[in-house]
């Protein structure tokens, strides 16, 4: 089991900047309303000014909830309106961390969408302890107006609130987004039977034959959302696939990559794709022998902002099977 991954498709996003906010410099808000998808869910999240850019989640999905550490389930208010193929505009209301009212209304006056500014979006240090993060989005517009009201107080990003001119705009929504993430944490995997379980993350892989290897596959939390996971005849990766509804995230290797603990040492190039032709980025993963186990050491290329966020993935023997821990390699 080398690596574990958090794969999301949303359908629309919205960004307000928060220059006079005294603790966060944006609010983000997310949906997922496909007509006719048996699956919807609202996601907002604030994100820190400071220091390692904390952010603070909010959802209206339990099971969601459940599934993401640190998040608040919220029931949320929420009204998205504008012609199919062009900007939305949003209105949502929640109760925040410590009850006070959160209002926020983006409009963007039917104003059509374009590829300028799309694309694969610098992570910019937020979460970097905690995550890996590749957000991509496929179409944007600049809002018209905003409006974000935070237990009473009237933070909107209005015309002369940033003098120094530090932000390119002061509200925006994309169409089309997808959003991959490794989480740095730490896994412990038990054999029984056909399937590899930790039953404290929630996850159980199906191990099953596979023509010149084994497939390992597990349904997670969301709407048609499952890992798939190909090791050739020597256990080593062959390939990796998170589908999420109709979006499809690989990784894939120019031959497969050793994680026995007794295989030789390794090096291959990588490549992370979606839906399936999107390279979004590649580099290269080192596979050795670790104190008791082995190490691999994921290292990006591509694109330039990801080589300063390598991570490695440490897997050794334990609890009658597997522990798989992830962790940033960042200075």
């Amino acid at each position: 089991m080398p690596l574990v991954s958090i794969h999301q498709g949303w359908d629309h996003h919205w960004f307000v900047w928060l220059p006079r906010h005294p603790v966060h410099e944006s609010v983000e808000v997310m949906s997922i309303d496909t007509a006719g998808s048996p699956f919807r869910a609202v996601w907002a999240f604030f994100t820190e000014r400071r220091g390692g850019k904390r952010q603070l989640h909010f959802l209206d999905d339990r099971r969601m909830v459940e599934n993401f550490p640190g998040s608040q389930y919220r029931p949320i208010s929420y009204e998205r309106t504008g012609a199919d193929g062009r900007g939305q505009s949003l209105r949502v209301a929640f109760d925040g961390a410590d009850g006070e009212k959160v209002e926020i209304a983006v409009d963007l006056g039917d104003r059509a969408t374009t590829r300028e500014g799309a694309g694969l979006t610098d992570q910019s240090g937020h979460d970097a302890g905690a995550v890996f993060l590749l957000f991509h989005r496929e179409h944007n517009a600049m809002a018209r107006t905003n409006r974000v009201v935070i237990g009473g107080q009237d933070y909107s990003f209005r015309p002369g609130d940033d003098p120094e001119g530090r932000h390119r705009f002061r509200a925006a929504y994309s169409a089309g987004i997808q959003i991959a993430v490794i989480p740095f944490r730490r896994w412990s995997f038990a054999r029984r039977g056909a399937r590899m379980d930790d039953p404290a993350a929630g996850l159980s892989f199906a191990v099953a034959a596979r023509a010149g290897g084994k497939r390992l596959t597990a349904a997670l939390p969301g709407y048609r959302n499952r890992i798939a996971i190909d090791l050739d005849a020597n256990g080593a990766l062959a390939g990796y696939a998170h589908m999420a509804g109709p979006h499809r995230l690989t990784l894939g290797l120019d031959a497969p990559l050793p994680v026995a603990p007794d295989a030789p040492p390794a090096t291959r190039r990588f490549a992370v794709r979606m839906n399936p032709d999107d390279a979004l980025a590649s580099g290269e993963v080192v596979s050795e022998k670790a104190a008791n186990g082995r190490r691999l050491t994921w290292r990006f290329r591509t694109p330039r902002w990801a080589v300063g966020y390598p991570f490695e993935s440490l897997i050794a023997p334990g609890g009658g099977g597997q522990i798989l821990t992830i962790r940033s390699l960042r200075p």
